[in-house]
């Protein structure tokens, strides 16, 4: 399980007067790599990780030499390792997931890094998103968060998605 708030360089994400994006990418990338990269293949993979995640959040942050050099670290730390048989990709609007951010912050002080957080960068990551539906998984699943969603509904909603669509969850 990741957790983003340990992440040693991420308050460098949101604050644009001292940043080292390809640090904050790299790191990222070891970071996802790790556990992506253990996971047991001999069985049916379901995430709502892809390893495209860091190069579409890379593709966003970096350009010219950075964004060369973290493609080739980023083509080599996968190469053996597949994508997963079927990514989630959980949608939500970003006025929706800008809202859930600043409510977050509110009940957890330690995640005030996120305060620079906008809807512009939220709006082009989720048009990163939709155009790399293909890159995600194996198969992409799309569910659609809706505001009066709770975790709970969301998870029943992927549930059923997944029992919809994937024919060998559907026997389980």
């Amino acid at each position: 399980m990741e957790t983003t708030a340990d992440h040693p360089f991420l308050h460098q994400v949101y604050d644009d007067d001292d940043r080292d994006d390809l640090t904050v990418e790299l790191t990222f990338l070891i970071v996802h790599a790790n556990p992506y990269r253990r996971l047991d293949r001999s069985a049916l993979t379901v995430c709502d990780f892809s390893p495209a995640k860091d190069e579409l959040f890379a593709q966003d942050m970096l350009a010219g030499e950075d964004l060369r050099l973290f493609e080739e670290v980023y083509a080599r730390t996968y190469r053996a390792h597949p994508l997963p048989n079927v990514a989630v990709y959980l949608r939500a609007d970003p006025g929706l997931c800008l809202e859930r951010v600043q409510e977050r912050m509110r009940r957890e002080p330690t995640r005030s890094f996120e305060a620079g957080m906008t809807l512009e960068r939220l709006r082009r990551m989720e048009e990163r998103y939709d155009d790399a539906l293909q890159r995600l998984g194996q198969q992409s699943l799309v569910c659609h968060v809706e505001r009066h969603m709770t975790a709970d509904a969301v998870v029943r909603a992927v549930a059923e998605l997944l029992r919809q669509r994937v024919p060998m969850i559907a026997t389980l």
